[in-house]
């Protein structure tokens, strides 16, 4: 594969300072909170909540020049250097990143780019908000969830899985159908020791597929376009999600029933519950780089004994949604009811 080495597809158009990989030093860093953290960025996240300017941080994103390696790595492979507290990679034809110490991100966006192509900032912000945040967040030594996750009748309830299990579109017909509030959308975070487990929601961004958008109404055309995906969709700064931490009352892991199956719901404990936990782990590479493999299990097994933890197998047809999906909602307003 061939790039444009010194970048001009990228350069033409920027300033000096930009084309050596820092922003104009006129432009002011604007301020954000995310994962319950405040974010002083020098790239403008339309994505995140945005914050008063001038108030403390507890992350820094700057544009900076970075050399290639990461000094005095501890391990390495290819694109990837790390150390105790800090890593360096490279994202294709995007940028390049440090993350250090749970407090910074440097990125330095001169990087090879493909014949005549300009790296656009939706995927950069997506890289940032995703693979960048992810490393930060295991530094500080928290867990973050993948998992989509909303306010329900019985306190915040989280939806795990593997890799197109549906969170995302299971926690949008909830929101749609049952009128329960988004709390996060692919990324929460729990800060161990906290009593109860409070969930931090990510950006108030929801991912769809084309076909979700269709049986649930929405219309395409004026939405965001997945970096990775044609037929996925991003909801910016939707209106139904809340921003605030609250308490994570259960998680189900989402399973495809077979065919013919009706849907279920089933408790778990001990083991199983742990294995769903440490299955929802988020960047999982991270936090045995970060946590440690014996930490990061610990705080695991401590959230699945704190929480109620189910396997819901449903079929898959989104045509059967209302009728699968009315076990889980009986269970819900069940578990009010009893807390009440």
């Amino acid at each position: 594969m061939h790039y444009d080495n010194d970048c001009s597809a990228y350069r033409r158009g920027m300033t000096p300072n930009e084309r050596r990989g820092h922003p104009s030093p006129t432009v002011s860093p604007h301020f954000y909170s995310t994962y319950g953290l405040r974010l002083s960025s020098q790239l403008e996240f339309p994505e995140l909540r945005p914050l008063p300017p001038g108030m403390a941080a507890d992350v820094e994103i700057v544009a900076d020049d970075l050399p290639d390696m990461l000094e005095d790595s501890d391990g390495s492979e290819p694109g990837l250097q790390y150390s105790e507290d800090r890593c360096q990679f490279c994202c294709e034809g995007i940028a390049r990143c440090r993350v250090e110490q749970g407090r910074r991100i440097q990125l330095d966006r001169r990087v090879p780019l493909k014949p005549g192509a300009s790296p656009p900032d939706e995927d950069l912000r997506h890289y940032l908000l995703s693979t960048a945040l992810g490393a930060l967040l295991h530094q500080k030594h928290w867990l973050p969830l993948q998992l989509s996750a909303l306010e329900t009748p019985s306190g915040v309830w989280g939806f795990t899985g593997d890799a197109g299990a549906g969170k995302s579109t299971l926690a949008a017909w909830l929101h749609y159908c049952q009128g329960w509030p988004l709390v996060s959308d692919d990324v929460g975070v729990i800060r161990p020791g906290e009593t109860p487990p409070y969930l931090y929601p990510g950006p108030p961004r929801l991912k769809l597929w084309d076909g979700a958008l269709a049986t649930l109404g929405i219309d395409p055309r004026d939405l965001v376009r997945d970096p990775s995906r044609a037929d996925r969709y991003h909801l910016i700064q939707h209106h139904g999600f809340r921003t605030y931490a609250q308490p994570l009352r259960a998680l189900v892991t989402l399973e495809r029933a077979g065919e013919g199956e009706d849907a279920t719901l089933e408790p778990l404990n001990g083991r199983e519950a742990f294995r769903v936990v440490a299955a929802s782990l988020y960047h999982l590479e991270w936090g045995r780089t970060f946590n440690g493999p014996a930490r990061l299990m610990t705080h695991a097994a401590d959230l699945a004994r704190r929480i109620r933890v189910y396997r819901y197998r449903r079929p898959w047809s989104l045509d059967d949604m209302e009728q699968s999906l009315a076990p889980l909602v009986a269970l819900i307003h069940e578990a009010a009811r009893r807390d009440a």
